[in-house]
Parts: structure tokens; sequence; C-alpha cells
């Protein structure tokens, strides 16, 4: 599909950016990411909004990765949206049973027909060419937008709930450590979720307060219809560039301290903090296997290994594992293979 591009400067990267996620409301088809000026070795932009669907894929995990194969063969374009944890329903002899009181689509994707970059000062809109001409005209409608003043939520407190009680918690994770010493697995995620009913709020302005809180290098807010998903994240889970593949898997966490030397102390004992670099590793090695399905031979490799990263609110161990993949290798396939327990 063929695009447009026109870029532009702008002096305030801040202001613009809050006008231009005001602007994106009136779509209800949103992505938009932000690495919060976070610049590391594999950045490739500051921010992007993607808005505007043309065509998307939203399907259960029923044959969902060659849907989506399909699908990105066919349209040959940028697209933007979500792979959920149950796709491993697709690729293995797993089911899932949990309550799902929100309803997201197992797989979700759309070809945007508006695409805006940030990268420092420079703006730059990739349009379809159907609609190039309105490039100007959203323009300037963004840099007219108004931000308004958040005022004080008069709504009453919102009731966060646990979908697990106490003695259900416990007794799960009682069932996880028998699994354990029986060697049946050595390491579980148990996660749980944490839930509000009957409630109101405001998802843009709720991103906005996440990610003031921690600034992370991978801040999303994504609109689907009625759906969204806001979320501030510090890890990169897997990126393509060309034939080389990356993954930045974090194990180990110190928060950060007030004190310039408590803070660098905190941060000095987390490097070599046995048991988080014993975490850090494990996954490393999970990393590098499901790389290796769909890499070069002999091109998988840790470039960095339990490095320290210092974000707003946290220390965290970072590792980076890369491989070099076939320049036939479909983008799609090297995300399901990642899906799947065996090679």
């Amino acid at each position: 599909m063929q695009r447009v591009q026109k870029s532009f400067l702008i002096e305030s990267v801040d202001e613009f950016k809050s006008k231009l996620l005001v602007w994106a409301q009136q779509y209800e088809a949103i992505s938009w990411l932000d690495s919060n000026q976070y610049n590391q070795k594999y950045s490739s932009f500051d921010a992007i909004l993607a808005v505007d669907e043309f065509t998307s894929i939203q399907t259960d995990y029923t044959n969902a990765f060659d849907k989506l194969k399909e699908y990105q063969s066919i349209t040959n374009d940028y697209l933007f949206g979500y792979l959920s944890y149950d796709l491993k329903n697709d690729v293995e002899k797993f089911s899932s049973t949990n309550f799902d009181g929100l309803d997201f689509a197992d797989l979700y994707f759309f070809q945007p027909q508006r695409i805006v970059f940030i990268k420092g000062n420079a703006i730059e809109f990739s349009y379809l060419k159907m609609i190039d001409v309105e490039i100007d005209a959203d323009f300037e409608a963004i840099l007219t937008t108004e931000i308004h003043q958040e005022k004080k939520s008069t709504t009453e407190e919102i009731k966060i709930k646990l979908r697990i009680h106490k003695d259900e918690y416990y007794q799960k994770v009682n069932t996880i450590l028998n699994h354990i010493h029986r060697g049946d697995i050595y390491e579980a995620n148990f996660c749980q979720e944490f839930y509000a009913e009957n409630a109101s709020i405001d998802p843009l302005k709720v991103y906005h307060h996440l990610n003031k809180i921690s600034e992370p290098p991978f801040a999303t807010f994504l609109k689907c219809d009625h759906h969204y998903l806001l979320s501030a994240s510090p890890e990169r889970y897997i990126k393509k560039i060309r034939t080389k593949i990356v993954s930045q898997p974090i194990k180990g966490t110190a928060k950060r301290l007030i004190s310039k030397v408590d803070d660098d102390q905190i941060a000095f004992d987390l490097a070599r903090d046995e048991k988080e670099r014993s975490e850090n590793i494990m996954i490393v090695d999970l990393v590098r296997n499901d790389l290796s399905k769909t890499a070069i031979k002999g091109s998988v490799k840790v470039e960095e290994l339990c490095k320290v990263y210092s974000f707003k609110q946290v220390h965290q161990l970072i590792s980076t594992v890369v491989s070099e993949v076939e320049n036939t290798t479909h983008p799609v396939d090297i995300i399901e293979k990642l899906f799947r327990w065996e090679a």
C-alpha cells in the first residue's frame, strides 16, 4: 500500500504530544507508542501515533497466526495491535478456563490510514495516498487542539477487587511449590487479576497519570472501539531490524532511592545479587532457545547479560539476546515460534 510522507519541525514536543493524543480520540482505532525519550541502542523513534483503521483483523486463537500471516502478507503495510497470552492455544494442546470479564479479541491488528512519527523535534506524517491531501489540515488541527486542564475527580472512590482471594491464593501457591519439588517445573509465573466493576474512568486521563508516574520506554495507549489498553512497560519483548532479531528480557528489580549514594549502592548490589542474576540467566536461556528456532545456525548471541538499567521508579536487570534470520523468514513465523513450547 503506497504512503505519502510529509515532515514538519515543532518547538515543544511535550505540548505537541499532548495535543496529538487529544486530537486522536475522535477515531475508533488508536495505537500510541511512546518511549518517553528513553534512548537505547535499539530505539528507532520517540513516539508513534497510528489512527483511523483502513483494514483490520480481529480473531480468537483458532488459526490466529495463519490468519495474521495472510493478513500481513496481503496488506504489506504498517500494522498496529496486540497478541494475547491465549494464542498459546493455537500452537499447543492447551486450553484456558480463566474468567474473562473484558472480552478482548485474542488477536487484533489494524492498518491505519494515518501515522505520525516523532523523532526529536521532527514530526513525520505518513498517510495512505488516498488521503494524503489531509496532512496539512490535520497538522493545523493538532496545533490548535485545546488541552483542557484536568479537574479534580468528584466521582466515588473506585473499589479494586481480587480475582483470587487469600485462602485460594495460598492453595494455588502450594500446588506450584509441589510441582517444583517433584521436578515437574522449575519456575512459574503466577499472576492474578485485580479489577473494578461498575466504574467509570477517563482512559486518556488515567494513561497520562500512569505515564507520568513511571515514564517507561514502552508506554502504550491503545483503543479498539470500546476497549482500551493502557500500559507502562520497561521491557522490550522482541524487535526485528531487517534480518536481526532483538529480545531484552527483564528479571531483577530494585527501587530507586532519594540519596544518590544510596541509589548507586542499591544498583551496585542488584548487579551482584545471586538470586536476581540466577533468574535473569534462566530467562536468557529460554530466550536463546526460542530465538534459535528461527535463527541462522550459530547466530544467537547474548550481547548484554544482567546489565542494570535505571528508570524513574526502579533499577532493573536487563539482558539483550540477538539472532539473525534468513531474508525469507516471515516475521509472523518468528512470533509464532516464540509461543511454542517445542521447536
